[in-house]
């Protein structure tokens, strides 16, 4: 070790040096995608049908832009607006179809001649006159999808192609609204501009966690260590691991998501761990002032901690592996990402941090013989020494208790893997997504596909039939489809006392006049959307006031119920559909990816202490630690999603480090004296800084993501330090009353 530090420490900086620019060089390679549906197989399922069902009809994607005006929307100015848009959105890039309350139509009867006249030609000057167009828009179905009940705001349904990005359609639309002028306010809501505004915030967070997440990080390395060798290296070994990781990552093609935004927050909580223990050591080394040269300090420091550290990399690696057997692509990846990062960090840790400190010179105590005053750090030790070495069986039961009780909150767990639940507070776009989902009865679509002999009655009023049971179905909002103009179109072709008025056709004859009527009026583009051109498939579309997956599930098995047995019925299917396979997904990559850390680290722990009773003492923590932590989740009703899911491979990995480094030197202490409350006493008041020094590094880094852009990671920040701070107090508690009560050799 002495060689290779005096010999290749310059060496080694440059390699370390030139090797992070070359990462550097990587990054115009890295590309965003929010889109998780992306992940799933297209020849099966949801995606499979959507793909049938769009091939038909066209993108099934909606993009909602909403005109509203506190004063009411029902004004020239606003109508003006709206034909404006209209026009302007149906050029843009990616729109299929543009439908507004100015594509809405009356039939009307004039001496037995039929002519289609517009919902809204003009807006009336006089109070009577609006009171008439209100109850006009009320009484019309296309009407009352596209303009709000209170009249406060209007919509117009944007049929997105599945052949253009989310980027292309999105800025298109939003140049048009940026050049129209008008006193209304407009919003846009739909999964397109969702997924295109996560980009926005990814890139916005990661410009503001960063910095941020850094910022803390010193700020606790310099409250910890109030030395510059403190500071200054474990934060270069977070800078080089995150320019390493992000350049592993683009090097592999893969692309920033939402997940990845826990990349570098991982890095600054975690790679500084190995290099922490060493300056808590060389500070502790220092005070003895027994060593003549630093380079001998260094070599005892890098002696005394090889293993323990090396160890407690493996088994954090270990526990960050167990993401490989997520069925989702980005959480695998992080794992792998992470697992390179932490990797690296025990290198740079082992190899750069000495070579750096053999050039600096030992740190004398200045108060040789001097007793220092404790500190609160140190007070607190002292009780948990009391503590553990008087009571360690009501220790044991305190957590115990904790975790029955725990237990009571995994049922209460829900998964939830909507987007539109990510934005919080008061933004435009939470604003967008209440608008939509509450006034137009939302933007994501469930369709229902009809194959055969559609235009037959049996089938339409089959349909009919249908759409009655869907409208009692909760959170359902609009429901369309071919009946929905078939019906109105009957107003204007029978007298309201003529049997026909309001009435499917009856007969299939009938039904082919009806749409050649609404072809000759220019609806062919509407209609189209609903049934084929040559009449063998057609679809009803279910909009749904809440995304949720509770919701969308809820209603995708009412609908199913509802149409079971149907020899017409072909599939169910819907963009927003994608989440529902998605939370299987997360819930399977939870199981698997938790036992599989949990399996990893016993195994590990088993073979480093050379004792599977060691290696059920370390794990016990982290299965109580897990249990507490989703019963959290169950009792705060903090839902499982594709971010939440990730933490209890992320605390299993991170958390056993506190238990290794405490039964490493509990060992030693144990084999010096041979009792085992003086090896609990010297390990909690030594080792135990170290861990608690290394927690709060772990806890702040994590907490920055308090203050995303992104629900789920706020929620991610809160847990961390919750399941955290639980593995150091089972390290610093629990782990040595079962010591204490159990056999004295370990």
């Amino acid at each position: 070790m002495r060689r290779i530090i005096e010999r290749y420490r310059i060496t080694l900086i440059v390699i370390i040096t030139l090797g992070a620019l070359a990462s550097l060089s990587l990054y115009p390679r890295l590309t965003i995608n929010t889109d998780f549906s992306d992940y799933i197989p297209s020849n099966v399922g949801n995606r499979a049908n959507l793909q049938k069902i769009d091939s038909i009809f066209g993108g099934s994607e909606k993009i909602v832009v909403v005109l509203q005006n506190e004063k009411g929307i029902l004004n020239q100015g606003s109508f003006d607006h709206l034909e404006n848009l209209c026009n302007k959105l149906k050029d843009v890039e990616g729109v299929d179809a543009c439908v507004s309350v100015m594509d809405a139509f009356e039939l009307v009867l004039d001496d037995g001649v039929t002519s289609f006249e517009p919902l809204v030609d003009e807006i009336p000057d006089t109070k009577q006159g609006i009171d008439e167009l209100k109850q006009r828009i009320a009484n019309n179905r296309m009407g009352q999808r596209l303009v709000a009940s209170d009249f406060s705001s209007m919509a117009i349904v944007v049929s997105k192609s599945d052949e253009v990005a989310d980027k292309v359609i999105i800025s298109g639309i939003e140049n048009v609204i940026d050049e129209s002028q008008t006193d209304d306010t407009i919003y846009i809501g739909g999964l397109s501009y969702i997924r295109q505004s996560i980009k926005g915030y990814i890139k916005s967070d990661l410009q503001l966690l960063l910095p941020g997440g850094l910022l803390l990080m010193l700020i606790v390395l310099f409250l910890s260590f109030k030395d510059w060798r403190g500071v200054v290296l474990p934060f270069l070994i977070v800078i080089l691991s995150i320019v390493f990781t992000f350049g592993l990552m683009a090097l592999l093609g893969w692309q920033i998501s939402i997940v990845s935004i826990l990349l570098p927050i991982m890095m600054i909580a975690i790679a500084n761990d190995y290099s922490i223990h060493l300056i808590n050591l060389y500070q502790e080394k220092c005070k003895k002032n027994t060593y003549h040269s630093s380079m001998e300090l260094v070599v005892a420091l890098y002696l005394e901690l090889k293993r323990p550290i090396i160890l407690t990399a493996l088994t954090t690696i270990g526990g960050m592996l167990g993401l490989l057997s997520h069925e989702m692509p980005p959480a695998a990846q992080l794992g792998l990402l992470a697992s390179f990062g932490i990797g690296l960090a025990l290198f740079l840790s082992l190899l750069l941090v000495p070579a750096i400190l053999s050039f600096s010179s030992i740190k004398k105590s200045k108060s040789q013989g001097s007793v220092a005053k404790a500190s609160i750090l140190d007070k607190v030790l002292h009780v948990f020494t009391h503590w553990v070495n008087r009571f360690p069986r009501r220790v044991i039961g305190v957590f115990i208790a904790v975790s029955l009780i725990s237990v009571g909150g995994l049922f209460l767990i829900k998964v939830d893997t909507n987007i539109e639940g990510y934005f919080l507070g008061d933004s435009k776009i939470s604003q967008s997504i209440d608008i939509v989902n509450n006034k137009f009865g939302g933007s994501q679509y469930i369709s229902i596909l009809f194959e055969g002999d559609v235009l037959s009655p049996e089938v339409l009023n089959r349909m009919e039939t249908y759409e009655a049971e869907i409208k009692k179905v909760d959170n359902v909002g609009h429901i369309i489809s071919p009946n929905t103009f078939l019906k109105e179109l009957s107003k204007g072709l029978y007298l309201p006392n003529e049997e026909g008025y309001n009435q499917l056709p009856k007969s299939e004859a009938e039904a082919e006049q009806f749409l050649t009527l609404l072809s000759f009026g220019g609806y062919d583009e509407h209609v189209g959307q609903l049934i084929d051109f040559n009449y063998e498939h057609a679809r009803i579309l279910v909009s749904m006031k809440d995304g949720s997956n509770r919701t969308m599930k809820t209603i995708l098995n009412a609908l199913q119920t509802i149409t079971q047995n149907d020899p017409n019925v072909v599939c169910i299917a819907g963009p927003g559909l994608s989440k529902i396979q998605i939370a299987d997904m997360v819930i399977n990559g939870q199981i698997s990816s938790l036992v599989i850390a949990l399996i990893i680290i016993f195994i590990l722990l088993g073979i480093i202490f050379k004792s599977v009773k060691v290696g059920l003492i370390g794990s016990l923590p982290l299965v109580l630690s897990c249990l507490f932590l989703f019963g959290l989740m169950g009792y705060t009703h903090i839902p499982l999603d594709i971010i939440t899911a990730l933490l209890s491979s992320i605390m299993i990995g991170v958390g056993v480090d506190y238990t290794i480094h405490f039964i490493w030197r509990y060992k030693e202490e144990f084999t010096a004296s041979n009792h085992v409350e003086t090896a609990i006493k010297t390990t909690l008041e030594t080792t135990g800084r170290g861990i608690v020094f290394n927690a709060f590094s772990v806890i702040i880094g994590f907490s920055i993501l308090m203050i995303s852009n992104f629900g789920p990671l706020r929620f991610f920040g809160v847990l961390v330090v919750v399941s955290i701070s639980s593995c150091l107090i089972s390290a610093l508690l629990l782990v040595p009353s079962i010591l204490k009560i159990s056999t004295k050799k370990v």
